[in-house]
Order: C-alpha cells, then sequence, then structure tokens
C-alpha cells in the first residue's frame, strides 16, 4: 500500500447552530450542542477505526498542549492530533472529521455507517461527505441532509405535529415542568435526554469534557440556570457570538509555509498545526475570561456556554456581564499566540434582550452585529479585535445597518447650509484606549463620579441629565454641543475623552459623529430590567 492509494473521507457540518436553537428550551439547547460534539469527536472517531481507518506514523503532527484547559481523563478524548494521526483521523474538531482509508470498501464501509450515524443522532443538520484519493484537493460543496427518523405523519394513529420545533412529526408525548402535556418529535426528546446526561456531565463534547474548567459543575459553587429566566434574574439577557478574523486566508498563508517537497500526509499534519493552537488558544482565552468576569461564585451561574469549537464561541450571559466579558476574552487571546506567532483576532456580536425575546432571532442578530464588527477588521487589520452589541426592546429588529441608519444618523439644514451628525461609533476595536476598553473605563469613571458627587451633595454624574442628551444631539451639532457644555466639566472630560470639550469629532466634510451616546448607552444596560424589583 503506498500513500497515492490512500483514500480521505472528509465529512463537514452545515447549520448546526440552527440544529442548537430548534428547540428553544436551555436543556435542550445544550443537549443539542453536546450531541454534535460527541457524534464529530467521538462515534465517529470510533467508527473510522472499526470500519479500518490507515494508523499513520503521527510523527509530524502536533501533540497534545499540556497547558491546554481540556484535560479529559480519558486519552482518546483530548485534543492530540498526533494521537489521531495513529489511529487514522487527521482531524475532528470544529464541525469536520477527515480519516484515511486504505482501499474503496473500508472507505464505503465508513461513509454509508457515517451517514446513517449522523441522521440517527442529528436529524435535519447539513452535511456534506465526500471521498477522494488522499491530497486531490479540497471538499466538493454538495449538501445532504441528516433526515429524522420519524414515523410518517400518515403512520401515525394520531395526527400530531411536533409542539415544540412546529415541523417534524410527532411521535410521543411528554410532561413539561409545567405539567403541560406537549407533542414532541423523537428527535426533540433525544435532545433533552442528551441535555440531562450534559447536566450530569457524562457526554464527551468539548464543554461536557471542560465542565469544571468553565465553571459548570456544582464544585464550582454555582447553581445551574434551569432556564435563560432563571439565569437573568430579573436583568436583562445577552448573547455572545464570536469568531477569529481572517482565519482562512492565515490558515492559505500558514500552509503556504510547509516545507518543500513533503508528502500530503505531512502537508495535512502542517495544516493542522494552525487549527490545533487555535482552538487550544480560544480554549484558554474562555477560561480565563470566565474566571476574571465571574470570580463571585455564588446563587445560580449567571452565563451558559452553548458553543465552544475551532474559533467559534457562543454564550448567553446576563446583560451586565457580557462586554467586560468581550473585553477580557479578547485581552486574553491577545497574549497567546498561534504557531503562526500571531495572537487570534476575532469579531464578536453581542444581543441584548428580555429572556423572553425568541432566542433564534437573538442569535440571528448575535451573527449579524459579529459581521458588522469584522467589516471594521477588514477595513484595518491592525484593529485587532473587534465588536458591536445592540439592545433590543421590540419584538423584532430589522437589518442592522438599516436600523442604525434610522436610529442614528440625522441630516438637516442649517443657516442654509446642509449638515449630518451620526449618533453612535459603533462597531469598535475591543482593546485600547479608542475601543470598548476605553468606553468601559469612562463608565467607570461616571460611576465613580456619580459616587463621590452623591457623597458631597452635587449632582455629579446622574443618569437623567445624561440620557436626556439623545434629544439634543438628534436636533442636531448645535444643540448637541450646547446641552453637553451644561454638564459638570469633569463628566464632559470623561464623556470626551482625548477629544478636549465636544462631544463631535469632525469627519469628512459636513459629517461628525460622537462617541458620547455610546458611553451613555453602555452604562444603562447594567440597569436594564431591574426596574421591575
Amino acid at each position: 500500500m503506498t500513500k497515492a492509494s490512500l483514500l480521505k473521507i472528509d465529512i463537514s457540518l452545515k447549520r448546526v447552530q440552527t440544529f442548537i436553537f430548534e428547540v428553544p428550551r436551555l436543556k435542550a439547547m445544550l443537549g443539542a450542542n453536546a450531541l454534535v460534539g460527541q457524534t464529530m469527536r467521538h462515534d465517529l472517531s470510533k467508527l473510522a477505526i472499526d470500519c479500518g481507518s490507515v494508523p499513520l506514523d503521527g510523527a509530524s503532527a502536533p501533540a497534545a498542549d499540556t497547558t491546554d484547559p481540556l484535560q479529559p481523563k480519558d486519552q482518546f478524548d483530548r485534543d492530540d492530533p498526533r494521537a489521531l494521526h495513529r489511529n487514522g483521523i487527521l482531524a475532528r474538531d470544529g464541525g469536520h472529521f477527515m480519516a484515511i482509508f486504505a482501499d474503496e470498501v473500508s472507505a464505503k464501509n465508513f461513509k454509508y455507517a457515517a451517514e446513517a450515524l449522523i441522521s440517527m443522532n442529528l436529524p435535519g443538520v447539513l452535511f456534506d461527505i465526500d471521498e477522494r484519493p488522499l491530497g486531490s484537493g479540497n471538499l466538493e460543496k454538495g449538501g445532504r441532509k441528516a433526515e429524522a427518523l420519524e414515523a410518517h405523519l400518515l403512520e401515525l394513529p394520531v395526527l400530531q405535529i411536533c409542539q415544540e420545533t412546529g415541523q417534524e412529526v410527532a411521535s410521543q408525548s411528554s410532561q413539561r415542568t409545567d405539567e403541560r402535556k406537549i407533542w414532541a418529535a423523537r428527535s426533540v426528546r433525544q435532545r433533552t435526554v442528551a441535555g440531562e446526561t450534559f447536566r450530569k456531565g457524562k457526554t464527551r463534547d468539548i464543554i461536557g469534557l471542560m465542565q469544571h474548567q468553565l465553571g459548570l459543575t456544582q464544585a464550582s459553587g454555582w447553581q445551574a440556570p434551569e432556564d435563560l429566566e432563571n439565569l437573568c434574574a430579573g436583568q436583562y439577557l445577552a448573547l455572545i457570538h464570536a469568531d477569529g478574523n481572517g482565519v482562512g486566508k492565515r490558515y492559505k498563508d500558514w500552509a503556504r509555509k510547509a516545507p518543500d517537497g513533503i508528502g500530503a500526509i505531512e502537508r495535512e499534519a502542517h495544516g493542522e498545526a494552525f487549527y490545533h493552537s487555535m482552538r487550544v488558544a480560544v480554549r484558554k482565552a474562555v477560561v480565563q475570561a470566565l474566571e476574571k468576569i465571574f470570580a463571585n461564585r455564588k446563587d445560580v451561574r449567571p452565563y451558559e456556554v452553548l458553543m465552544l469549537g475551532g474559533d467559534d464561541l457562543l454564550i448567553a450571559c446576563r446583560a451586565d456581564k457580557a462586554l467586560p466579558f468581550a473585553l477580557a476574552y479578547a485581552g486574553a487571546l491577545k497574549e497567546i499566540g498561534l504557531v503562526d506567532e500571531t495572537p487570534l483576532d476575532v469579531g464578536i456580536g453581542v444581543a441584548i434582550a428580555k429572556a423572553s425575546y425568541p432566542l433564534h432571532r437573538l442569535h440571528a442578530l448575535a451573527e449579524a452585529l459579529a459581521a458588522s464588527a469584522k467589516r471594521l477588521h477588514r477595513a484595518k487589520p491592525s484593529r485587532g479585535s473587534v465588536i458591536d452589541w445592540q439592545v433590543v426592546t421590540n419584538s423584532w429588529f430589522d437589518d442592522v445597518a438599516q436600523a442604525r441608519r434610522a436610529a442614528d444618523y440625522r441630516r438637516y439644514t442649517v443657516d442654509g447650509k446642509e449638515e449630518s451628525v451620526v449618533l453612535s461609533r459603533r462597531p469598535y476595536p475591543v482593546l485600547n484606549d479608542d475601543g470598548l476598553e476605553g468606553l468601559l473605563g469612562a463608565v467607570k469613571d461616571l460611576d465613580e463620579k456619580q459616587e463621590q458627587a452623591q457623597a458631597e451633595g452635587e449632582e455629579g454624574a446622574a443618569r437623567s441629565p445624561l440620557r436626556a442628551l439623545r434629544a439634543a444631539f438628534e436636533s442636531g451639532r448645535r444643540s448637541g454641543q450646547m446641552a453637553f457644555d451644561r454638564l459638570d466639566p469633569k463628566v464632559r472630560q470623561i464623556l470626551a475623552g482625548g477629544n478636549g470639550d465636544s462631544p463631535w469629532t469632525q469627519l469628512a466634510g459636513d459629517q461628525c459623529l460622537t462617541r458620547v451616546l455610546d458611553i451613555i448607552d453602555l452604562r444603562e444596560i447594567s440597569r436594564l430590567g431591574k426596574w421591575k424589583k
């Protein structure tokens, strides 16, 4: 057998986040993510070995990182590319799985068995599955769907549609915590059971294997939240979506640095070294950020890690902790170089709403906000990690750019000339004084100024006068300047930053923008929902 005769099976999942949010209950979402991780990392790996994947030398692949927070008891669950190569597996993280087989018979046996496994465990998830000679090129996009293994509608004695998803055929009834009986699809029950298994610490996905490091066990001091309302404790909910900036380009740049003359397997191992270092960096940064922001571990845990794999991170948390977490996460990543000796920059979207807001809509908004932030990074990559956020108070939120134009852009005529003002500078870089770090620093300074003023019987940085600035700013540059000038001088200095006594930054032509309202809005996030108390 020669390397040229080896066959590679490449499996790639799509619409994974749709699968996770399809059943809008916390336990089911945790279970869905656990099913995805366990299927891709554990079940497919065991299946490939059983079907005869070809053991490789593994010497060219990176070994497990001893500083990786992922340190499971079972060595098979470690992120150890070298050990996986020795089992004929090239990759199994980040929604991708690749294995090597010696002949077409064993490759097709695995391919058909993998299709059945994905259909059983992940009904409704789209996937590409490709068979090709090793080193013959990239995966061609096709797309197949894992069909739910449910009875057909007309085969049921009672015609019922799943009341959880509204799509699949219901095959069983279940009792909810509010004692109301509902009809649900088998796949819904499957996710709920997986969620219960996850809560017991018995799943083999990344989050399940890192429950202790992520502060998800009872030993951490937290009580697990029953649902998102319980997690928020009466405050607003934030959904944080983050993924890497320019990862594809960086991977290609790294791949071009592979030594000349190496074979296809060694080239695969060289590429995997980049992704492995990225996965380890993300896990380290997440653990460090959680420990920093959620240090006071008592009562109900105010966060839940919904997705952690590759460069992707999805966390639901109490709104007042979301932006500080994003800052801590980006700061931790900056200190960890990947194998190409450059830290990972991320684009972060933070969507904030009431806990009752439809989570699939909030997730779509968080993704759109991350995409908005990434445009800032593409314009100037040296900005590093970038972020955009939005508080939603309506039942529906339009396109981010369209909503921003309606809310934060004003054009008017004064003295016969046209002027325009932009009332928000979002998106921002995460780090440094001109980014989120500087804004949160200004919020902290305002709070300290207000505490000092209250002790001295002065107005200081009271919230009401600052919130009233929006109406003045919306009326135009001069109106905003006059209202700004009436504030306490120290408050003006905090809000204007390095811009002197002016809240405006002049752009080209007749346009100017301000960061003042962004600071005021950030300060209000911690108060959202507290009026109910």
